[in-house]
């Protein structure tokens, strides 16, 4: 298991996420239709968006096979130089597009009928992650040579990298018209940072900060339920557990080097974790003649989540609709998604995490804006898909996330302001089997 995972892994690349870091959906029709499936009947996909539904299938046994290819476009710009008053100390700023490649997101998903009112279902996933590579044109920690006490410090030569999947076993029970479902989540998880330091009371010496990649495995589980209020109209409630990360040397490391993460007498405090938070889920879905509506919300709690609340994350209330019409032999499915930006500008406030008291924000504006920039808040689906044969269907979603920007202050860490864009497109590629 543990080699079937890490080949996932390697083929998912990076993924630069949505609600935070994590995507609006998992699967093609979920994707399509604006993130949505805590009422919806997805198919063997509905492990992770709602596990009762699974006890809907119609068919006995279904494998379900897909990939997301993701794209995303952030742009980082700085007023390296500026003192921490706004004035002094004017430099030119830098400003860099991140060189993450092309990703590529697996999606595996089978379900089996046991009974008539019992169902299996098993899938493997790609959930989540984020990062950054600035490193191209970067040339941080050169003397300028007009004055040798400025300089032009680029972006650190910043790459960092978060991937996580999921393998996540469901059972899923029906009597009636309401049904309940388990899925037990089993999760890896790869975290690495790095970057570039200078000591100005040395020479300017180059540091650099990371030592390649750290993993870990975490568990946690997910419970659903839904209910057929009438034939037509079915309502969903989920809640997922938190599950608790440790990258060894990662996030301890990386604050340090900022001054950022010091235990109340001065000295280096060790918190390495980085919990994927608590979410808890409410969806409707409604059909009318062959036009199946839904809508879900879901609150992300980031502000309880170990690494994520020491870097000044809020909770996040997402929303999605969608619409699908179903034509027998094809289906089409547009949607919508709609969450608040779940980091805020810390700006100057003092905080105090658990990796110890912190009066600077702008250290955690840094390493949030140029390292994690999940604050992308719209995004916007369509999808397809149709039968080729008399088990098999293919479909396909599209989803695009406009570009946001989002500024801060970083001027006590030696970048002024820092101001980040961000835009997303991605396309979901799935063949369906059922037998």
């Amino acid at each position: 298991m543990k080699r079937a995972v890490l080949l996932s892994i390697a083929t998912s690349s990076l993924l630069l996420a949505t609600n935070g870091d994590t995507l609006i959906g998992v699967g093609v029709e979920s994707r399509a239709m604006g993130g949505t499936g805590i009422a919806s009947f997805n198919g063997s996909e509905n492990a992770l968006s709602n596990p009762a539904l699974l006890a809907k299938s119609k068919a006995d046994r279904e494998f379900s096979f897909g990939s997301t290819i993701f794209d995303a476009n952030v742009k980082v710009s700085t007023t390296a130089g500026q003192g921490t008053d706004g004035k002094t100390m004017p430099g030119t700023g830098v400003s860099r597009t991140s060189e993450q490649d092309i990703s590529l997101i697996p999606v595996i998903a089978i379900s089996h009928r046991v009974s008539p009112n019992l169902v299996f279902g098993l899938g493997m996933y790609g959930t989540a992650g984020m990062g950054t590579d600035f490193r191209k044109d970067d040339t941080p920690y050169q003397k300028d040579s007009k004055n040798p006490q400025l300089m032009n410090i680029g972006l650190f030569n910043i790459r960092n990298n978060l991937i996580l999947m999921q393998f996540a076993p469901s059972i899923a029970y029906k009597n009636g018209n309401f049904g309940l479902g388990f899925t037990a989540i089993m999760q890896y998880g790869e975290l690495s940072i790095d970057f570039d330091t200078y000591d100005p009371q040395n020479g300017y010496v180059r540091n650099h900060i990371g030592d390649g990649p750290s993993q870990d495995y975490g568990y946690g589980f997910q419970v659903g339920g839904y209910f057929d209020v009438t034939p037509s109209l079915t309502i969903g409630a989920v809640y997922r557990s938190a599950i608790d990360m440790e990258y060894d040397g990662q996030i301890s490391k990386a604050s340090q080097a900022f001054g950022y993460g010091l235990d109340p007498n001065g000295l280096p405090a060790k918190s390495d974790h980085l919990e994927q938070p608590e979410e808890i889920g409410v969806g409707i879905a409604y059909k009318y003649t062959n036009v199946v509506y839904t809508a879900d919300y879901r609150q992300i709690k980031w502000n309880e989540a170990k690494g994520y609340k020491d870097f000044g994350w809020d909770n996040q209330d997402v929303i999605g609709i969608g619409a699908k019409y179903e034509g027998g032999s094809y289906w089409i499915g547009i949607g919508a998604n709609f969450s608040n930006n779940p980091i805020p500008n810390n700006g100057d406030t003092t905080k105090v995490t658990s990796m110890g008291p912190n009066t600077n924000g702008d250290t955690m504006n840094l390493l949030n804006y140029a390292m994690f920039p999940a604050i992308i808040t719209e995004h916007y689906s369509i999808g397809g898909g149709m039968k080729v044969g008399k088990d098999v269907s293919i479909a396909t979603a599209f989803v695009y996330a406009p570009e946001v920007s989002e500024k801060a202050n970083a001027r006590s860490v030696g970048v002024g302001d820092v101001e980040t864009k961000h835009s997303q497109q991605s396309l979901t590629l799935s063949l369906k089997y059922q037998f």
